[in-house]
Parts: structure tokens; C-alpha cells; sequence
């Protein structure tokens, strides 16, 4: 059973057993920043309380979007209309990656999807071993996937033939998602189920090094629950990557670890000024020195508000939660500079023979939170909703 069904029936019973869910405090922003609406395009239905994460891509002037509707969309960077949409005939579980003249999705029935980027037409479409929740990664002839089942495999750019494929033994129990692969000159590296992170030779897709950050220990198999779900990240010769219910480490091409510090998350990291962002499993964000390790600031305002990813965006870091805030923070030291709301205003709601209900609120911000992943853009800050919006902010301080 996944850890996705785990979190399901606990909400449920939450539900059900409580009238009144309180919402986390706002904390206080000091309005430095301000974040507006520049355009806004409907993409499709969106993930709603799904647990999908779809990232939208830029290359040149056009956004490459994704809806789990089976919706494949490319759109005007500037003002968001639409050159091309092409509907598949399943929904979409992991994309979008872009490379040249090539898209690639891949959908709930297995299929790894391949599409012109001028036209939206298919190209080809390959079966995977299983179902791929993160972007494929690429390099100049080869398209790499990972996929729930503990598998990295590559296939050919131009026809879709697969080339190799690596499987690890996954776990009872697991985090619902997995981090798209990292594609280095003779190396692809991504991280699994196990807690570690494991570098294959890109030609034939062989083990090289593995570095584990975390350890499955305790009595329970939720207590052993570790995962390495985020996407590890390369700078300067330098990996950089993160665990659930284990660590946060730079690692060097050879597979030697640099350093380590505690950091429990199931995000990717993002680097920004000679520093290293990553939102910890209780929603807090932690700043730590990309040489070193060292802890700078955290910022605790946000615990409890199912914040995603951090992305920087000139000198502030944006993050979204599950009630459909966009919260900026500066990456000097944390603190708030703006914030904005893309949800529907809250409404009365009340059920016949039922009285007031009070824990709506919480409910409705599951629909109408942001899952997916901010993409900072020359244009502004893109952010695909759980109801199928795509919109592009303008971030002015």
C-alpha cells in the first residue's frame, strides 16, 4: 500500500471525526513584494485533491503545460495564449520535459509519450515497465524515466526503442512520487525508494556508485518509510540531494559525500546566492550553506500550510500551499515580503439537517491549493493550480 493511501484514509477519518478544522495562522508579510496576475489560461480540470504534481517548462516563448486531464498545451510566455493543445487519450501522470522539437509525458496506462513541440502532434509512444509521476530527463539521443516500481530505464530519442533499464527492489511502502533523473556527461543519477541515491552509467545503464541518506529503521513499516523523492540537483560539480526521513547531502561526480546535515523533505533542493533551499517535511523552509552544510535561517511561519517546493526568483523564494497562497521570502534571512491568493474567495456553507459547517475551509483548500512546482521565468513566476489554471505572476519589490 502506498504512503498516498495511508494519508487518503487519514484525512477521511479526520474528517469525519471533527466539525471544526482550524486553518494555520497567516503570518505577517511585510509588503515589500508585490505579486499580481499577468494572464491566466485554463489548462484542463487539474489534479484536484490527487496527489500529482505536473510542471509546466519554458523554452524560448513558449510554455510547454500539462493538465491530468490527458490535455497537452503550448502557450504564449507573455501573454498566455494558446499556439497549440492536443488532447491524449489517458490522463497525464509525469511531465512536462522538453528537449529541442521534442515533449515528452508520460500517462496513467504506463505510456511514455513523445510529441513534436511545433505542432503537438505525437511522435511516437513507448510502453514503460509502470507508471512515471516525474519529468523525463534527457540528453542529446536518449530519453531517461523513472518510474513507481523502482526502475530507471532510457530510451532512444528518435524512435522510442528502449536501450536499458535498472530496477531496485521497492518497498512496502513508499512515497507517491519519484524525482526525474539527472543526466551528466557519462552518468544518469536519481534516487530511489531505499533511501539511496544511485548513479548508472548512461550507455549501458549500469551501477557506477551508490550513496544512501537514509536508513528504513523502526519497528513499524511507517517508521521505515525513507524515499529519496525530490530530484537531486547538479551545480559545479556537485550534487545535491535529499531524503525523506533521512538527510541533506553535496556529493561529489565520483559518488564521495562532502557534506551531510539533517533535513527530512520529499522536495527537491533549489540554490540561490552560494545557498541551498529546501521546505522540511513539516513545511518549514531551511537555508543551508552550499559549501559547507551549515544551517543559516529557518523559516517557521508556514508549518501546516502543505507548502511545496521552494523556487527563487531573482532575490526572493516563492513557495505555494494547499490553500492556493503564493508566499515570497527573502533569501537573506526568510522573512515574508509578499503574498497572494488564487483560490476562490471563502463562502457560507451549510447542509440541510446537518446545522453550520465548519471544516470546509480545510476541504476546499485540497481542490484549490498548488501542488505543482513554481517555475521562475524572465517573464514572472508560473503556477499551475489543482484546478487547472496555469498563471504567470508578475514578482515586483
Amino acid at each position: 500500500m502506498r504512503l498516498l493511501l495511508v494519508l487518503m484514509m487519514s484525512a477521511l477519518v479526520g474528517a469525519c471525526s471533527s466539525q471544526s478544522v482550524k486553518s494555520p495562522t497567516l503570518p505577517d508579510t511585510d509588503g515589500s513584494v508585490d505579486l499580481s496576475v499577468s494572464w491566466r489560461a485554463t489548462l484542463g480540470n487539474g489534479p484536484g485533491s490527487s496527489y500529482t504534481r505536473l510542471k509546466a517548462v519554458v523554452q524560448d516563448d513558449t510554455v510547454y503545460a500539462a493538465d491530468t486531464s490527458g490535455i497537452v498545451s503550448a502557450l504564449n510566455l507573455e501573454n498566455g495564449r494558446e499556439r497549440w493543445s492536443t488532447q491524449l487519450d489517458f490522463a497525464i501522470l509525469g511531465g512536462v520535459s522538453v528537449a529541442g522539437e521534442q515533449l515528452f509525458v508520460s500517462t496513467n496506462d504506463g505510456s511514455l509519450v513523445c510529441l513534436d513541440t511545433a505542432t503537438g502532434d505525437v511522435v511516437w509512444i513507448t510502453q514503460l515497465s509502470s507508471e512515471a509521476v516525474s519529468p523525463a530527463s534527457t540528453d542529446d539521443a536518449r530519453v531517461f524515466v523513472q518510474t513507481v516500481d523502482g526502475r530507471t530505464s532510457a530510451f532512444e530519442r528518435a524512435d522510442g526503442k528502449q536501450a536499458w533499464s535498472y530496477q531496485t527492489a521497492a518497498p512496502v511502502l513508499t512515497v507517491r512520487g519519484t524525482g526525474a533523473p539527472v543526466v551528466l556527461e557519462q552518468l544518469v543519477v536519481t534516487g530511489f525508494a531505499t533511501g539511496k541515491v544511485v548513479a548508472l552509467d548512461k550507455a549501458l545503464g549500469i551501477p557506477r556508485w551508490n550513496v544512501r541518506l537514509a536508513s528504513p529503521d523502526g519497528r513499524s513499516e511507517l517508521e521505515r518509510l525513507v524515499d529519496v523523492d525530490g530530484a537531486p540537483i547538479w551545480d559545479n560539480g556537485i550534487l545535491y540531494a535529499a531524503a525523506y526521513h533521512g538527510k541533506i547531502a553535496a556529493i561529489s561526480q565520483m559518488g564521495e559525500t562532502i557534506w551531510e546535515e539533517d533535513g527530512s523533505s520529499y522536495t527537491s533542493p533549489e540554490l540561490a546566492l552560494g545557498s541551498l533551499y529546501l521546505t522540511l517535511e513539516d513545511d518549514s523552509i531551511q537555508s543551508y550553506d552550499m559549501v559547507n552544510g551549515a544551517k543559516a535561517w529557518k523559516q517557521t511561519a508556514l508549518t501546516g500550510r502543505e507548502v511545496g517546493q521552494v523556487t527563487a526568483i531573482g532575490t526572493q523564494l516563492a513557495v505555494a500551499d494547499g490553500e492556493g497562497y503564493v508566499h515570497t521570502m527573502s533569501q537573506v534571512d526568510g522573512h515574508i515580503t509578499g503574498r497572494i491568493l488564487l483560490r476562490p474567495r471563502p463562502i457560507h456553507m451549510s447542509f440541510p439537517n446537518q446545522g453550520e459547517a465548519t471544516n470546509w475551509r480545510a476541504l476546499r483548500g485540497k481542490d484549490f491549493g498548488i501542488r505543482s512546482t513554481l517555475v521562475a521565468t524572465d517573464a514572472g513566476l508560473l503556477v499551475y493550480t489543482n484546478t487547472g489554471e496555469l498563471l504567470l505572476l508578475n514578482v515586483e519589490s
